[in-house]
């Protein structure tokens, strides 16, 4: 009993701070946009912890070339080992292991039709955590983000601010696959949710699994471009809209608005007059990418800030507010409004200014829990585009928090640029390149491994023709 009061406890108190901080971050947003000055622009960001760089952190690991890809962007992996890898044009490869202990790489489908904003395409690719079990309503399901083109459908959601004409439509769709063992796709396709979109930047470009089949989504604030008073990012601190915020929804539920999805209980917003239930949190101007860690029960956020300044956020109750775009104005405010904007604001984990520091933008991060390199474990591994990757924790000592930063040397492998970070099914580490290579890290020769048989090249795909294309 006690239990569960002190969980109920929690959940209502969090509750309070997250309708608090959505009201008060509106007042502020109000007074700000009708102001303007010489000042404007002027960004004072929202402190994160110091950072104190470490050695770096040499691993014995190996890069294996999973497979070559045209512009891949996302990657996912199921229990069995299959692999499969989202192209920018909306095929899917599939590379799945042989009883000979080599694998095999074939094209699985192609997402793209007539609907299909080419110039964009696709974006995300996520499996459902039940997806290989039979007795999980999850069975086969998979869920993808693309875009098309201007008025191919209705949208359910359409930006608060800058939203003057639309540019094209964001789509979430889920594939139900009969038999995921076949080395072919055989499905049907359902519509999730649609975004009108403003621009062609600060989309709906990442999704995210928990383990109990919540679907998050990271959805930006609709555009670049100036802050301010009618800009589009206003829509990330305007609790009625669902631009500039991290979504939470079941997929497998029916009582949202358009009775596509369902609404999770636990979502902070739910019971709140004039917001959206989908609300996860918000404050954000472009998440790039999300990745759910198991064991903190935590969302890792990779957000693309403003003037060069790369983020991690860290979400792990929901209604957090990331500050976007209320910290970009605090040069403007009264001490006062500075003080209420710290208490309602969540600062974030890590945050990179590329302008002073010789790191590429943002290609993702995720907390490591693989088992071939103990050094990472429980570290955020974070990726740049310009191949580095570098490892974050969080310390305390006699000087007060910070964040411990190493670069990881990876001596196998040469230069190349980075485009997504992923994982493998055992947690091991992935990387998409921008020429196409995907690799996994693996073990070096000298712990263990010398002795195997397994090639760096799994297999290379290179004219493969689409039946009926």
């Amino acid at each position: 009993m006690k239990m569960h009061l002190t969980a109920a406890l929690t959940r209502s108190s969090f509750f309070l701070l997250a309708l608090a901080a959505g009201f008060v971050g509106y007042f502020i947003a109000e007074e700000l946009g009708a102001r303007t000055g010489a000042d404007a622009g002027v960004s004072a960001h929202r402190p994160a912890p110091p950072i104190r760089l470490q050695e770096d952190l040499v691993l014995d690991a190996e890069a294996h070339l999973l497979a070559r890809a045209d512009s891949p962007v996302d990657f996912v992996g199921d229990a069995l080992g299959i692999f499969y890898i989202l192209q920018q044009d909306g095929r899917v490869l599939r590379v799945a292991p042989t009883l000979g202990g080599g694998s095999s790489a074939t094209v699985y489908t192609e997402f793209a039709d007539a609907d299909t904003e080419r110039e964009i395409g696709f974006s995300s690719l996520s499996l459902h955590p039940g997806f290989l079990d039979k007795e999980n309503p999850g069975y086969g399901r998979l869920y993808v983000v693309a875009a098309e083109k201007s008025g191919s459908g209705t949208a359910d959601f359409v930006p608060a601010f800058g939203g003057g004409s639309e540019d094209h439509q964001d789509v979430v769709y889920e594939y139900t696959i009969e038999d995921p063992l076949l080395s072919a796709f055989r499905g049907t396709r359902r519509e999730i949710m649609r975004l009108s979109q403003p621009g062609r930047e600060h989309n709906l470009s990442s999704l995210s699994f928990d383990p109990l089949g919540h679907l998050y989504l990271g959805v930006g604030d609709g555009a670049a471009g100036k802050t301010g008073d009618d800009q589009p990012s206003r829509n990330a601190s305007t609790l009625s809209t669902a631009f500039g915020k991290i979504l939470r929804i079941d997929p497998l539920g029916n009582d949202s608005a358009n009775g596509r999805y369902g609404i999770p209980e636990g979502n902070p917003f739910r019971l709140v007059t004039e917001a959206l239930p989908e609300l996860w949190a918000f404050g954000l101007r472009a998440p790039r990418d999300l990745s759910f860690d198991p064991f903190r029960r935590t969302l890792c956020i990779t957000e693309r800030g403003a003037r060069g300044r790369d983020e991690i956020n860290l979400s792990a109750l929901g209604g957090e507010h990331f500050g976007w775009d209320l910290d970009e104005d605090s040069a403007r405010m009264s001490p006062a409004m500075r003080r209420q904007l710290a208490e309602i604001t969540t600062p974030p984990l890590l945050a990179l200014d590329r302008p002073q520091g010789p790191l590429g933008r943002a290609a993702g991060s995720l907390v490591y829990r693989g088992e071939n390199f103990p050094a990472l474990a429980g570290r955020i591994v974070f990726a740049s585009q310009d191949g580095q990757l570098l490892a974050a924790r969080p310390s305390t000592s006699s000087d007060g928090p910070a964040v411990e930063l190493s670069r990881l040397r990876l001596a196998s492998l040469g230069e190349e640029t980075f485009t997504a970070l992923r994982t493998g099914p055992l947690g091991e580490l992935v990387v998409l390149c921008e020429d196409g290579d995907v690799y996994e890290f693996r073990k070096g020769a000298s712990l263990g491994t010398g002795g195997s048989k397994s090639r760096s090249l799994f297999c290379l795909i290179e004219s493969v023709t689409v039946p009926g294309s």
